[in-house]
């Protein structure tokens, strides 16, 4: 509620919220590093994920993103802060973009809109 709350005052709202419920011995295909969540979230507004920009702080998320057919992102804040660009963990999904926060990732792609 709170996190609609504050969207809406600037003109913001969120359309759905996902999670997984599982624990991990379940064996659903939602649990990350699957990309089951991603592929509800693709049913759910009719939309291809090849191609779309998906973020995350930990290799599980961009292993997922890469399988859904997304284009990962590594955002260096959460649980990859204390990462650089050169401290990078091992199995980073090839083509993963590496951005500092959530500020510069968004900044990326508002500037792939501009082009």
């Amino acid at each position: 509620t709170k996190m609609n709350r504050l969207l809406q005052q600037v003109g913001g709202r969120i359309d759905a919220v996902y999670f997984w419920p599982h624990a991990p011995d379940d064996g659903c295909d939602c649990r990350k590093p699957l990309p089951g969540l991603l592929l509800q979230i693709g049913e759910r507004y009719g939309v291809d994920l090849q191609g779309v920009a998906a973020c995350g702080d930990k290799l599980e998320h961009l292993i997922a993103a890469q399988a859904a057919g997304c284009e990962p992102h590594l955002v260096l804040t959460g649980k990859a802060s204390g990462l650089t660009a050169q401290m990078l963990p091992e199995g980073l999904p090839a083509g993963t973009r590496v951005h500092a926060d959530l500020g510069a990732f968004a900044a990326h792609l508002s500037g792939r809109l501009a082009d």
